[in-house]
């Protein structure tokens, strides 16, 4: 009952002191003629800066979704936005394409990519917001496409403000695309390697003569090979969203977003070797013709209303559904089934059996949110409130069970004794197998009843209260904020069982304005995290909680047109989850604690009226603190990497004749690389991963050409484990995007 009247109180506090200042002229005395008070609360359109002391170029202003209403200058939180411009520069289509390379400490893991992207942060998986709602789940949501994209913002750390169950590293937060009422159109058409066929189309209208209604149309079809056999992808989206202006004070938006996505490959696209990496074609894959894609379809719903009582104040309310389904099989080998060297029965070295996994599996995400920013003073002090309720309820179910060998009864292909097709990969065969070769699939039973054992039904409900108290003409800032989650869990592992979590996580900052354009900062935020699943004993994992501290230096140049961020953090993890490994398929271990603790430099802006630069590098040193297991203590977090540094510029002529004449030029680069999908013996993998990326384009009146050629050298890149994980008796890995090109065509009218 107490905790209870805890939260209600948390609640009610800021619509009390809305209610107290609603209709209160602020007094003009009162009001800073610093940068700190120079954001007027308005989310029917996009609110700007209105003092000269820090004039922002797109990157430094955050979306409403962040909640913030500041200048990223001020935010003390190490917080980076990949804009619309950047992500058609790079040609960035997905998720799962190259998006990490313009955040330091950022990686894209490499795993059934083509269904759901996994993006790790300061070395820890990140959480998946869309529009500031959490809509993360055990596999899934589906990656976005960049047809419904607007922008993506990356955040470092647990960000109390924002939820209180993300992962301790950060998240990344789609914004989707809405009405701006603007009238414009564009469609555009994309070809590139591999057979990439790809269009796109987006219209931005007003619906009404009087500018209240607004709508936006996209739509895309992609269809595309792969540099690996047999690994084909077809995608399409379609996303109408509405946006009517009640009021000058209030706007309603509703958006729905569905995406077909069909793939080939899932498993089939590891690669093994016996004596070393490297050792087959980058082209190589496990899969073959005869086998049928993977459909995985997803629907999205939005709805946000935005209110300001005044310039002061603002109540914003949204919900969000996720639905995704996928139904599928893959291709890959039997568990240690390679030949190690030519032996007797005739098989030779490299000889693997194969058989065929189920890949199905449903993902759903019901959320909702209210919050409320706004501000008031005492005397001389400024108070800045930001507080809010999130609540949300996800649902997770999934058959990744092995359906069997495929065998050839009646000998035809090569066989062993079991009748198991031999498939060799230094000269693999494609396209003799049947589908009387392919074992059945048990699809007769629902979903629910073959994945039991996965099946995982989650919710949570949060409140979250922070005062930032502003002084000495909001130079200095110290901001206090208190967050209390509540969850509720029913699995497999706890027998269908209820079980409670709660936790309060508090969030503490300081940050000193030293001049219009530069400001240091200190945070001290904490993150609670519920977690599903089923472990090897069969039990339920317990909580994980987090902890980061992190300082930082943020500095704008050039009239504020570049912006340089200097972070130094550390993080700690408790209750960590890994994959249990093959002897115990969906299920998970969970270690002791794992600290992360580094630095960070970002650089993103425009040099002049020609340069446009993204420049960064990031030192991680991840790794297991405490764990049953002795030998793991030390070892780096999988998919890390010690040293990443990746850097983009773009060189525009802006007038004469070759005006709109383009050339860019960009580079990833990681060092002391941690295996994947799990650490072994503290082992680097042998190589680091190099890619240079080279690109001209042109722009004119209303059309728009640009040529991208990524990997210029044809590096061959990987990610990979050695022999010994899991037991596995062989190297395995994956071939990361060779050398290929992309060539755009826009027409805006």
């Amino acid at each position: 009952m107490f905790k209870k009247s805890i939260l209600w109180s948390i609640l009610i506090l800021p619509v009390a002191t809305i209610a107290q200042q609603t209709g209160t002229a602020r007094e003009k005395s009162g009001k800073s003629s610093s940068a700190a008070d120079s954001v007027k609360i308005d989310t029917t359109k996009t609110y700007t800066l209105s003092t000269a002391n820090v004039v922002a170029n797109k990157t430094t202003i955050p979306s409403s979704t962040l909640r913030l209403g500041e200048n990223l200058l001020v935010t003390p939180q190490n917080i980076q936005v990949i804009d619309q411009r950047l992500l058609n520069d790079q040609m960035i289509l997905t998720t799962a394409e190259g998006l990490s390379r313009n955040v330091s400490g950022v990686r894209t893991i490499t795993h059934q990519e083509e269904g759901s992207v996994g993006i790790a942060v300061r070395g820890f998986q990140a959480s998946n917001l869309r529009n500031g709602m959490d809509v993360s789940g055990s596999f899934g949501p589906l990656r976005e496409d960049m047809a419904f994209v607007e922008r993506v913002e990356f955040v470092k750390g647990p960000a109390g403000f924002m939820m209180g169950n993300t992962q301790p590293g950060g998240f990344y937060n789609i914004v989707t695309k809405k009405p701006t009422g603007i009238n414009r159109r564009t469609a555009q058409m994309t070809l590139g390697s591999y057979s990439l066929l790809r269009a796109a189309v987006d219209i931005d209208q007003q619906l009404s003569s009087d500018g209240k209604f607004l709508g936006r149309f996209n739509l895309m079809g992609t269809k595309k090979g792969n540099f690996q056999q047999y690994v084909n992808h077809e995608q399409y989206v379609i996303n109408p969203s509405f946006k009517y202006n009640a009021s000058e004070h209030t706007n309603v938006i509703f958006e729905y977003i569905l995406s077909e996505n069909n793939f080939e490959g899932g498993f089939a696209k590891y690669a093994y070797g016996i004596d070393g990496f490297k050792e087959v074609k980058k082209n190589f894959s496990f899969s073959d013709p005869i086998m049928d894609p993977t459909k995985s379809r997803e629907h999205n719903v939005y709805g946000t209303i935005n209110h300001n009582f005044d310039d002061d104040w603002l109540l914003t309310a949204q919900f969000g559904y996720v639905r995704s389904e996928m139904e599928g099989a893959s291709i890959y080998a039997n568990y240690n089934s390679i030949v190690l060297a030519d032996g007797s029965e005739g098989l030779k070295k490299g000889d693997v059996t194969r058989n065929v996994s189920i890949n199905d599996a449903l993902n759903t995400s019901t959320v909702g949110q209210v919050f409320t920013r706004g501000r008031f003073s005492t005397g001389a002090v400024s108070h800045h409130i930001l507080a809010g309720l999130d609540m949300g309820k996800k649902f997770y179910v999934a058959d990744w069970s092995v359906a069997g060998s495929i065998v050839d009864k009646s000998r035809r292909l090569p066989v062993n004794a079991a009748g198991e097709v031999i498939f060799n990969i230094y000269n693999p065969v494609y396209g003799n197998l049947t589908k009387d070769m392919l074992p059945t699939y048990d699809r007769i039973r629902p979903l629910r009843e073959r994945g039991a054992s996965s099946l995982s039904d989650y919710s949570y409900s949060s409140v979250h209260v922070q005062d930032e108290v502003r002084l000495l003409q909001d130079k200095l800032r110290i901001a206090a904020g208190l967050r209390y989650t509540a969850t509720k869990k029913v699995s497999a592992a706890n027998s269908g069982n209820e079980v409670k979590n709660e936790a309060f996580t508090p969030r503490f900052s300081i940050t000193g304005l030293l001049t219009p354009t530069l400001t240091v900062y200190a945070l001290y935020d904490e993150t609670f995290q519920e977690q599903t699943g089923l472990l090897v004993d069969g039990g339920s994992p317990d909580p994980s909680y987090g902890r980061n501290k992190e300082i930082g230096f943020k500095k704008t140049w050039l009239q504020n047109k570049l912006m340089t961020n200097i972070t130094a953090y550390h993080l700690t993890k408790t209750n960590m989850l890994t994959a249990a490994g093959v002897d115990n398929p969906g299920r998970s271990e969970q270690t002791g604690e794992a600290t992360s603790k580094g630095i960070e430099l970002d650089v993103n802006g425009a040099v002049g009226k020609n340069w446009n630069v993204v420049f960064n590098y990031a030192f991680t040193d991840a790794k297991v603190t405490k764990d049953n297991d002795p030998q793991k203590i030390g070892g780096m977090l999988y998919g890390t990497a010690k040293h990443i540094s990746n850097g983009w510029i773009k060189y525009t002529i802006a007038d004469g004749n070759l005006e709109g004449l383009g050339f860019s030029a960009g580079y990833e680069y990681q060092a002391k690389r941690a295996t994947w999908p799990v650490v072994q013996d503290h082992k680097y993998l042998p190589d680091d991963l190099f890619s240079i990326d080279l690109g001209a384009s042109y722009q004119k009146n209303n059309y728009h050409i640009a040529l991208l050629v990524n990997n210029v050298t044809n590096r061959y890149n990987y990610v990979g484990f050695y022999p010994g994980a899991w037991r596995y008796t062989h190297y395995g890995w994956r071939v990361v995007n060779p050398q290929g090109f992309r060539l755009n065509l826009a027409y805006k009218f």
